[in-house]
């Protein structure tokens, strides 16, 4: 058996392989494990609050309208500080129009998420 044989039947079972994978485990996502999951996660569990900053400067954002922003946003690790204490993060996403969030600092307290900084798209 020369080399294009073997590497013909490789393929053949890798592509057997991942059919077989996405059959049986396609309904099943493998990203909720992920650490941006997480922390979108317990962002949401934990509870949202806006900070009074950001209710004075923005005082028509809810707290249903982060909570649906979290859900869609990419988190900055770069930007973010995961080490401090109490940890925080920056959310990012591409905004949808105008008045649209496109980013939103969170802070993990004990008690729930302090919203100390947002960005909205003008």
């Amino acid at each position: 058996m020369n080399f294009w044989q073997r590497l013909s039947r490789f393929g053949i079972g890798i592509v057997l392989g991942i059919a077989l994978s996405l059959y049986f485990f396609g309904g099943r996502g493998c990203g909720s494990w992920l650490p941006s999951a997480q922390i979108r996660t317990s962002i949401v569990e934990g509870g949202v609050q806006l900070s009074t900053d950001v209710t004075q400067s923005h005082p028509s954002l809810s707290v249903s309208d982060v909570l649906s922003f979290v859900g869609t946003a990419d988190i900055n690790f770069g930007e973010s500080g995961p080490r401090d204490t109490p940890q925080w993060y920056l959310l990012e996403a591409e905004g949808q129009g105008a008045g649209a969030l496109t980013e939103v600092e969170v802070v993990l307290l004990d008690t729930a998420s302090l919203v100390r900084r947002v960005s909205v798209q003008n």
